[in-house]
């Protein structure tokens, strides 16, 4: 790495270190954690293809975690009434998990708040910064999600 680059890493560290501590992604809402409110998330984006709903393992999947940890999360919700546990229509040994209307509207609330939170750094960054910041971050998805650990390109120009 030449020397030039190195306050601009040290600077991108220290902004993700801010982040991690900030911890946006793990605002719990209605005493409910973020594990449980991404479950719900989860479930009615899951609706749309399988109405009858999903098996802890699908739900699992999405979540890249094992079912052992998405089960107690899944209990917490029903006893909530927030989620319902069904047994399969045409196999008895599956069980399929739906959001209850509580569950939906639940959902619909912390939708809401992350979409206000969205809007309110939107408004403080202004419509440009905005699409270049979500350039920028899918970019650096796009990189982590290709497993690239090399140099990056800077024949781009930027």
């Amino acid at each position: 790495m030449e020397s030039h680059e190195q306050p601009a890493v040290g600077k991108l560290l220290e902004v993700m270190r801010q982040f991690r501590r900030n911890q946006l992604h793990k605002v719990s809402f209605e005493g409910y954690n973020a594990s449980m409110i991404r479950v719900l998330f989860i479930l009615g984006r899951g609706s749309v293809n399988k109405p009858d709903g999903m098996t802890v393992s699908e739900i699992s999947n999405v979540m890249e975690v094992t079912p052992p940890t998405v089960t107690p999360l899944i209990k917490s919700l029903e006893a909530d009434g927030l989620v319902l546990r069904v047994n399969d229509q045409n196999d008895r040994r599956v069980v399929r998990v739906t959001l209850t209307d509580k569950g939906q509207e639940l959902r619909r609330q912390a939708m809401e708040i992350n979409m206000k939170r969205m809007r309110g750094i939107s408004e403080h960054l202004g419509a440009e910064k905005t699409e270049q910041l979500a350039d920028l971050l899918q970019e650096v998805l796009d990189y982590l999600n290709g497993g690239k650990e090399q140099e990056p390109d800077h024949s781009c120009g930027r």
